[in-house]
């Protein structure tokens, strides 16, 4: 069977959605029964590829529906994760936030939304909190599954489709609890266990409980941030790494001791090998794992990969490891078609692949490559990759692996303080080197993409061979693609435009041959901001730093993610007292970047305060011209009328609120387009009906980053023509709108 190519054929049938691949299968299959071959070579990629493609369009019709959108339902339930609490402001009021998840059903006027659903759920100052477990009748208000969608950073709707989740909600009431218990609450009940016996170890308390039973309600976000940082946080996803050691360990455990004692108990085992009676308790601690981890679906398709690679053992038929790698792959696929969405599902196989092709080296190699790859693996995945991050995978992953562990989950397993303890001083000594690692990181080197990424595992893996025919030094050829330029730079006099999608926000990005100017820097929120989420990582992959930052006024929703800019620049702000070491922006100041003219036109002094203070910037580019207002209103519009003239690109005041883009405003710009930077289905209706109204009588082409993703222009050609890119559009994936065969 062609193991290989059934999973690389559901792979590309989830990722891209596409159906003529089916028939181009099917013909080959066709061809090559004429000539006598196999047909089973593309018949069989060919079913799997359409077995996958339904399978894909049933998991995105499972998604809430638009028309529920933000509409209140009853769900009658249970809670399926352990609930998270955190603090956070709500509104404007200061409260405690529970997140969990929960699988049930809703209930909607005539049945709208039918069968069993996993929702993500926030619930607000509980009273009293979800417990794990639990079954429980509420009101809740479902929001479809959806999230911003740019260049670089974290791809929410990808990841709420692998892991099965078909709508986000808010709970509004819970009207009923009974039961509990059951795995989700023996989980608790265990996570509780560990914190109280680690109260004297804080990075202990916060880091077992995520080894043992997948609990990262207690992590800080800087312990997680040094983690991602420093290249090592799958060491805290309890996926293939984590389930193949453990369950190598229970192996060479079984090996020599259970094995000789079921031959001296039972005398027809002896006839059997002891490697082979090492498998059956290997597979039970691999799942009996996946069942502290709450049975999550990483956990789920690692342990069915060492089941399947156990079972091709079993049978006692030698076939190469990388075969059987292939057709554990495809049996997990086979299950579940959207894990290939899942980067879980990647750093399970690679990490074991990397085992597989280093280990047939052995030697130093071992020691040496496997961490490399891990880091590079987690580089991808993490969005993060730091020069110490070899040095520190290749101590932490044997510290993890051999120590840490194994005693958390024998002293949690046991109940013995004692070993918890000593895993919690490993955890301790992890961080303090990850503390020194950060601290003496020479610069943060280039963003790996997906290709610079394989180049490099392909660098590693070629290392290892021993039987190499070229000489070793053409290796570092490999790097190039990691160190090749992400992007072009404009010529001289030419500007891109980037509109960058942060929700309910605005940042903007205008890059010269040479330079970068950042207008605004998108919303914050508890525990992250667009300023992490989405500039940094776009930063990092265009291997850039801003020159100016400008910082239009002190909202939240413009400001927030300035704390989280490493390297802002210049920074100027309209309120200049509301970000630290803002210089002020004033009407009349202007500069030259490469042939591109930045001019301010607002605010003339410093009396002006909120939205009105907001810098506004005339920014000319050969013909082309672009205006930025922030959240200026219609009174700051009327005293610029007679300073502005007609544009290309106008990005609408305060996301599009009725507030601002009047009607004279409108009709003395005259622009081509105009972009409005807002959340989907935001709760302030932005942009506003009438102002549309009015852009659409103009013959105003809008713009929504609410519908189209990160927009990017390309201004400044001779021409009249303005090339522009919408990200759901042009780069889109099924998942980010209508996707799949139908």
């Amino acid at each position: 069977m062609p193991w290989g190519r059934m999973a690389a054929a559901m792979t590309v049938a989830v990722w891209y959605g596409l159906l003529w691949p089916v028939a181009a299968g099917l013909v080959l299959a066709l061809l090559a029964r004429r000539r006598g071959g196999s047909a089973g070579a593309w018949l069989w990629p060919a079913l799997t590829y359409l077995y996958a493609g339904v399978m894909l369009q049933l998991a995105l019709d499972a998604r809430l529906p638009e028309h529920l959108n933000g509409e209140e339902l009853v769900f009658v339930g249970r809670v399926v994760s352990l609930p998270e609490t955190r603090g956070g402001v709500h509104y404007g009021e200061a409260g405690i936030n529970q997140i969990a998840r929960l699988e049930g059903r809703v209930s909607t006027p005539q049945g709208r939304w039918p069968g069993r659903h996993r929702l993500r759920v926030s619930y607000w100052n509980p009273d009293p909190p979800l417990r794990a477990g639990e079954w429980i009748r509420a009101r809740l208000r479902p929001h479809v599954p959806r999230g911003t969608y740019n260049e670089a950073g974290f791809d929410a709707e990808r990841y709420f489709l692998a892991e099965g989740i078909d709508a986000r909600a808010t709970v509004r009431a819970v009207e009923a609890r009974w039961g509990g218990g059951g795995l989700p609450g023996w989980r608790q009940a265990i996570s509780d266990r560990i914190a109280g016996h680690l109260a004297t170890s804080p990075y202990g308390a916060a880091v077992i409980p995520a080894l043992v039973v997948a609990d990262r309600r207690g992590l800080p976000a800087p312990v997680w941030d040094l983690f991602r940082d420093t290249g090592t946080a799958h060491l805290l996803a309890i996926s293939g790494l984590h389930l193949t050691l453990v369950s190598g360990m229970v192996w060479w455990l079984g090996r020599v001791l259970f094995g000789p004692l079921c031959q001296w108990l039972c005398g027809p085992l002896r006839r059997l090998p002891l490697a082979l009676l090492a498998w059956p308790p290997a597979v039970a601690a691999a799942w009996g794992y996946a069942a502290l981890a709450g049975f999550s679906l990483p956990t789920q398709r690692a342990a069915l990969m060492i089941s399947v690679l156990a079972l091709a053992v079993c049978r006692r038929r030698p076939r190469p490891p990388l075969e059987i790698l292939a057709l554990a792959l495809c049996v997990v696929l086979l299950r579940d078609p959207l894990a290939a969405l899942s980067a879980s599902l990647w750093l399970s196989f690679g990490a074991v692949l990397a085992i597989l092709l280093i280990a047939r080296t052995g030697g130093p190699w071992l020691w040496i490559g496997l961490p490399l790859m891990m880091a590079v693996i987690s580089a991808v995945l993490f969005d993060s990759w730091h020069w110490t991050s070899p040095v520190a995978n290749a101590v932490l992953v044997p510290l993890f692996s051999f120590l840490i562990v194994p005693l958390s989950l024998t002293g949690a397993l046991l109940d013995w303080p004692a070993l918890s303890l000593a895993a919690a001083t490993g955890v301790e000594g992890a961080v303090a080197l990850m503390t020194v690692l950060a601290r003496f990181t020479p610069g943060t080197p280039p963003l790996l993409t997906g290709m610079a990424a394989a180049a490099l595992l392909l660098a590693v893996a070629l290392a290892t061979l021993r039987a190499w025919p070229w000489p070793r030094r053409m290796l570092p050829l490999l790097m190039v693609p990691w160190l090749w330029p992400q992007s072009s730079a404009p010529p001289p006099g030419q500007l891109r435009m980037t509109v960058f999608d942060v929700g309910q926000g605005q940042a903007v990005a205008l890059r010269t041959h040479e330079h970068l100017v950042l207008y605004d820097t998108g919303p914050a929120w508890p525990g992250g901001s667009a300023g992490s989420s989405v500039l940094e990582p776009w930063l990092r992959r265009q291997r850039l730093r801003p020159s100016i930052t400008i910082v239009s006024h002190g909202d939240l929703d413009h400001a927030g993610g300035l704390r989280d800019l490493r390297e802002p620049g210049l920074l100027l702000s309209g309120e200049p007292d509301r970000s630290a070491g803002a210089a002020p922006c004033q009407a009349g100041q202007s500069w030259i970047l490469d042939g591109v003219t930045f001019r301010f036109l607002w605010p003339r002094d410093r009396a002006w305060q909120g939205n009105d203070a907001s810098c506004v910037l005339w920014v000319e580019a050969g013909p082309h011209r672009v205006l930025l207002t922030g959240d200026i209103t219609h009174q700051v519009e009327y005293r610029l009328l007679n300073q502005v003239a007609p544009v290309t690109v106008l990005v609408l005041s305060h996301h599009g609120s009725g507030t601002g883009t009047s009607r004279a405003w409108v009709s003395r710009l005259q622009p081509r387009w105009a972009v409005a930077s807002a959340g989907y289905a935001n709760r302030f209706g932005h942009p506003a009906p009438a102002v549309l109204e009015r852009l659409e009588a103009a013959g105003v082409t809008v713009l929504r980053t609410d519908r189209a993703g990160m927009i990017e222009f390309q201004l400044g050609a001779t021409d009249n023509a303005a090339p522009i890119t919408r990200w759901r559009d042009d780069h889109g994936r099924p998942w980010h709108g209508p996707g799949g065969f139908w």
